[in-house]
């Protein structure tokens, strides 16, 4: 199964030297993305995207010793990571989106037809956003072309709760039996 997770850092960090890989980089609210990660890694073969205001556009297996600070205004970076969010919705088999509402809306907003479109029927996904972000796409469209849609509505720092999370790891768990 390929599991694609695309998320935002956490201004906590652990030393660069400490860690070899950006998926054990950030900390506080990341954390819950390692843990869900880690779970899903029972099923297959995930990969974390991570946008980040200071590096940009990550992927969980780079390497830390690569970090630099992009200096930028963080565009490039959201077009790449709305670039990779693009491909992996045409391939993966499970699509986990936990964004704040600014993220949300730069990166999955402004392409959510093709999003849903380019989905395979068998895919299941899970969404953690504010209300407000959700309310910028048509998450019934995704609905009717799949059957597994968990969407979370965040409220505060929470990216996912344990329901939603166990809702999700429940899915993918039955999918593979299938």
């Amino acid at each position: 199964m390929q599991i694609e997770i695309f998320t935002e850092d956490s201004g906590t960090t652990a030393d660069e030297g400490s860690v070899e890989q950006v998926e054990n980089f950030f900390r506080g609210g990341f954390l819950p993305i390692k843990d869900l990660s880690t779970e899903l890694s029972l099923y297959g073969d995930v990969s974390i995207h991570i946008l980040s205001e200071e590096y940009g556009y990550l992927q969980g297996c780079d390497s830390t010793s690569e970090l630099t600070p992009t200096g930028g205004d963080g565009t490039e970076a959201a077009r790449d990571f709305s670039e990779a969010l693009s491909n992996a919705s045409q391939t993966a088999d499970v699509m986990v989106i936990l964004l704040s509402k600014s993220a949300f809306e730069e990166t999955v907003t402004e392409q959510w037809e093709a999003l849903v479109s380019n989905t395979k029927p068998s895919t299941i996904w899970c969404i953690g956003a504010s209300r407000s972000a959700l309310s910028s796409v048509d998450v019934e469209k995704l609905r009717s072309k799949i059957d597994d849609v968990i969407v979370y509505q965040r409220v505060g720092v929470a990216r996912i709760s344990t329901e939603y999370k166990d809702e999700l790891i429940e899915a993918v768990g039955q999918a593979l039996d299938e």
